[in-house]
């Protein structure tokens, strides 16, 4: 016979239809705790034994006992509470600090085996003979020490444990992190802290509590479960166990749900898409309810025909959905497993190809494997890259990889969130850049428009079929005739693999020279001048003077300086040569020779002034009359130039001894009108 265990009515009646907390009974025994709120099926275990131990208030309240959820937002409707303080002070809302000590309130052994530096342990203890294989049960632990944005957090946590052995045999701690051995406790499961400690397993955090809270802690986990794998027909012993740790302060609390003891068939662990352990649809998953006198199998709840036997074998076709099975263990004891499965399909990728093009014929590069990502993942942004390999091998820095062969394929792994993979293949290619020549700077004489100079693109290789062309100013072949100044840039594109290079010409300005002037430089002691030539232009130029003018292009005739010293007096012919390739300038010029001294009294040297040479200048016309100039520039006299010259009179009277200035006005040989100015004195 099972007896349930009725919460009292006039309890309900007395909260006055307030459902915001729990609610609490600390009178029933331990056999009332475990046989009448925790089990579910007598049928498939028999319990005996049991027994409780809590803490000594002095006022008859105890540790342990019933609680109701009575309508709140607390996760378990009711069950049985393990406390470190008095369990009225498990009662929301979460108003003030739960700190109880009791009367030389001791430890559990056990536990204290465990952990240590344990005390104020409260213990619910029994035997139980189990039909089935396994059994579980649910719970929620909750802590005054769970401090929202406070170091303490990452510190201290007082211990509990679930402790099952068979007879004779040891404790296992099942009140673990699931999939791990770790106790579950407030350091061991938080979110991250500011300032304090990253996140602890954070997915089993429940919540903060603030004041509205149903139950009196500032903070509890998700609902955990505990479960393990028993012998049918063997004795155990179990022990719920709960202990402050260090101090007495901050109280803890276990609440384990009624109903919970589910002596039931263990079909593994949820296959999820959050947990990142779907199946994917190549894979299949073997269910196993054990040994059993009959099964039932169901999908969603609905019976799957013919299914019968103790496995289930799910495939993508079964597909995704909630699997229970029910088996009869005999002695009247049906036991249930259930297990949620959800498929996925594997990612469907693309083959990707990176090509690199180099310079150099050894057709080596680096590559960045990942620059392929958006080239595979149809659009699957989800995606990741999990590994590359490369002849089995798995590629360290991905991200820096150096190819060992022309044409070489590497193999991508990439993962879904939900754990499905697929492969694919990164071709890698590497081919040489279109060979060139280099950039460079040439020139246009710009005294030559609109004559043109043809640019070559400079591709070396002289079957240009395979290439194309792209010029800055859009043309399209190998040569381009251009006439102006500035910079020319052509691509050239390789048309079978893509490679392309950019070549820069520069066309600087450049130009035949001007003569801006031709000064001369006497020298008082010999009969030779120098002269200075000045040129104007925007090129870069040579002088020679007085050369063979059929070798006029023999460079090794010309200097740098645009200085001549020693030259004869009379006319001589200049050649400007533009090292850019523009014109020579060809200009002649004249040295004229005179007297730097008149002194008119009749000694037979210097009587007269006159220019001497200028009867030889033959490539000079003179055309006009010699003027001659005071220093206030007052006309003094006009002489032929073919006279006898000047005898240094001024209106009949012997001018006054002082320097005198003359002008005569010649035309060159290329019809340009010249003044010629010197000066000499009158002593």
């Amino acid at each position: 016979m099972i007896i349930r265990y009725i919460f009292p009515l006039f309890l309900l009646l007395s909260l006055n239809f307030k459902a915001q907390n729990i609610v609490v009974d600390d009178t029933l025994t331990a056999q009332e705790l475990v046989q009448n709120v925790l089990f579910n099926n007598s049928l498939c275990a028999s319990i005996s034994n049991f027994n409780v131990i809590g803490g000594n208030f002095g006022t008859g309240e105890n540790s342990y006992g019933y609680f109701n959820g009575n309508g709140s937002s607390f996760p378990f409707t009711e069950g049985v509470v393990l406390s470190t303080g008095t369990i009225n002070n498990t009662v929301g809302p979460n108003t003030f600090l739960s700190d109880d000590d009791g009367i030389n309130w001791q430890t559990d052994a056990d536990l204290e085996a465990i952990f240590s530096n344990t005390l104020n342990a409260t213990v619910l203890e029994f035997d139980f003979i189990p039909q089935t294989t396994f059994f579980s049960f649910d719970y929620i632990f909750a802590s005054e020490e769970y401090q929202e944005n406070n170091i303490s957090t990452c510190q201290y946590s007082d211990v509990f444990a679930f402790l099952i052995k068979p007879a004779g045999g040891k404790y296992t701690n099942i009140a673990v992190i699931p999939n791990t051995n770790i106790p579950v406790s407030v350091t061991s499961v938080h979110p991250e802290i500011p300032n304090g400690c990253p996140a602890e397993n954070e997915q089993y955090f429940g919540s903060w509590n603030d004041n509205t809270a149903p139950i009196n802690f500032n903070g509890q986990t998700s609902v955990l479960t505990a479960q393990s794998v028993v012998i049918p027909n063997q004795t155990y012993h179990i022990k719920l166990v709960i202990a402050d740790h260090t101090n007495y302060r901050y109280d803890s609390a276990v609440f384990i749900l009624a109903n919970s003891f589910n002596f039931g068939i263990n079909l593994g662990q949820n296959r999820l898409m959050t947990t990142e352990n779907v199946l994917c649809n190549t894979e299949t998953l073997l269910l196993d309810a054990g040994i059993g006198n009959s099964f039932r199998w169901y999908k969603n709840n609905n019976l799957l025909v013919g299914e019968t036997g103790q496995y289930l074998n799910i495939t993508s076709f079964l597909g995704s959905g909630t699997y229970k099975v029910e088996k009869d263990n005999g002695f009247g004891c049906i036991s249930e497993g259930e297990i949620i499965i959800e498929y996925d399909n594997s990612p469907i990728l693309n083959n990707a190809e990176l090509t690199m093009c180099v310079d150099d014929q050894l057709q080596i590069s680096i590559f960045n494997l990942e620059d392929s990502y958006y080239d595979i993942i149809n659009g699957d942004t989800s995606l990741i890259f999990e590994e590359f390999t490369y002849n089995g091998n798995v590629i360290e820095n991905p991200q820096n990889y150096t190819n060992t062969e022309q044409n070489q394929t590497i193999i991508a792994k990439l993962v879904k969130p939900s754990g499905c993979f697929a492969y694919t293949n990164i071709t890698l290619k590497v081919y040489q850049n279109p060979q060139i020549k280099p950039d460079e700077t040439i020139y246009y004489c710009t005294d030559s428009f609109p004559e043109t100079i043809q640019l070559e693109s400079g591709l070396l290789n002289e079957d240009t079929k395979n290439y194309s062309f792209l010029w800055s100013s859009n043309e399209i072949t190998n040569f381009i005739n251009i006439n102006s100044i500035g910079n020319y840039t052509v691509t050239i594109t390789n048309n079978e693999n893509g490679c392309e290079v950019l070549r820069t010409i520069t066309v600087m300005p450049s130009s035949v020279a001007n003569i801006e002037s031709v000064l001369i430089t006497e020298n008082e002691f010999y009969s030779r001048v120098s002269a200075t030539i000045n040129v104007v232009g925007t090129g870069d130029y040579l002088y020679a003077i007085d050369i063979n003018p059929l070798q006029q292009d023999d460079i090794t005739l010309y200097q740098e300086e645009n200085i001549f010293i020693n030259l004869l007096y009379g006319s001589h012919t200049l050649y400007v040569k533009d090292k850019r390739g523009c014109k020579t300038l060809i200009y002649q010029f004249v040295i004229l020779q005179y007297p730097k001294f008149l002194t008119p009294n009749n000694d037979g040297r210097y009587d007269t002034w006159n220019i001497n040479n200028i009867n030889t200048l033959v490539q000079f016309n003179v055309v006009s009359d010699i003027f001659i100039y005071d220093r206030f520039g007052r006309v003094i006299a006009k002489i032929d130039p073919k006279g006898l010259g000047w005898d240094g009179t001024y209106n009949g009277k012997k001018a006054k001894p002082d320097d005198y200035w003359f002008t005569v006005k010649m035309i060159d040989p290329y019809g340009k009108i010249i003044i010629k100015k010197g000066h000499f004195s009158l002593i």
